[in-house]
């Protein structure tokens, strides 16, 4: 069957299954109902035909992992519209997102196009243990719309839609010790603002959240990979979340996913 057919027919079971829950309860609107994050314990990583050259790692708590301070996914839904069983929500929000090679990556530009090698430079001491000196690390801020579904069910809550991305800055670092002196190497935003990036992207998140406790576990892919095709390596951006609902803390009843 023809992939497009497919995917309407999909589309439009889950619109009517939408309807037939939408119908068993009181439709509300309402206006910035809930705060959501998925900071906490996670991991950043790539996905793609080069991913294997671009492993993520935890060392330093770095790609996401706990203390790696103010990683994360933050926006409001400001508009949901529903029943206090099945939602959809619009939101705004802002992204950080950190990868720690794995290897002591050096990514460059020539004739428009992004290539990346190890940095093989004996001279170069990076101390590649856990709390070691050095790294080779991509940062990267965006803005981004997600459009979410979200469903309370039992003891459960789940979320899943999609979203837009939109590029804010960028940069690549390396820290290594040269000669015994520490030396940093940086790639910053208005350079690497040319570096072939997709500056728009769309992406996939999910999540599933025990309610009474908070605890859930989320997942985000961006389908729209980093660099514009042939122009760079191919990856695709994901993060695997185990988050704790801080909000149950507050007195405030949340209609929605209470």
């Amino acid at each position: 069957m023809n992939k497009k057919i497919t995917l309407a027919i999909l589309l439009t079971l889950v619109l009517l299954s939408c309807c037939n829950l939408f119908a068993q309860g009181k439709f509300e609107v309402k206006f910035a109902p809930n705060n959501r994050a998925d900071a906490g314990i996670a991991y950043n990583f790539f996905l793609g035909n080069d991913a294997g050259d671009f492993t993520t790692s935890i060392n330093g708590f770095g790609s996401g992992f706990i203390l790696d301070m103010f990683t994360g996914r933050y926006s409001i839904d400001l508009i949901t519209f529903g029943t206090e069983s099945v939602n959809l929500s619009l939101g705004a929000g802002v992204a950080i997102s950190k990868y720690r090679f794995s290897e002591n990556i050096i990514l460059e530009k020539e004739n428009d196009i992004v290539s990346y090698r190890i940095d093989d430079d004996p001279n170069h001491d990076y101390v590649n243990t856990f709390f070691g000196y050095g790294k080779s690390k991509l940062v990267v801020g965006t803005v981004y719309m997600p459009v979410n579904l979200n469903i309370s069910l039992g003891k459960l809550y789940f979320s899943a839609g999609g979203f837009i991305d939109q590029y804010l800055s960028a940069k690549h670092k390396r820290k290594f010790i040269d000669n015994d002196k520490e030396k940093i190497e940086l790639i910053k935003n208005h350079d690497f603002n040319d570096f072939n990036l997709n500056k728009t992207k769309f992406g996939i998140n999910a999540l599933v959240m025990h309610k009474k406790s908070g605890i859930g576990l989320g997942f985000t892919y961006m389908i729209t990979p980093f660099f514009q095709e042939n122009k760079g390596p191919e990856l695709n951006e994901a993060r695997i979340s185990f988050t704790y609902d801080f909000s149950k803390f507050s007195k405030k009843k949340r209609r929605f996913f209470d």
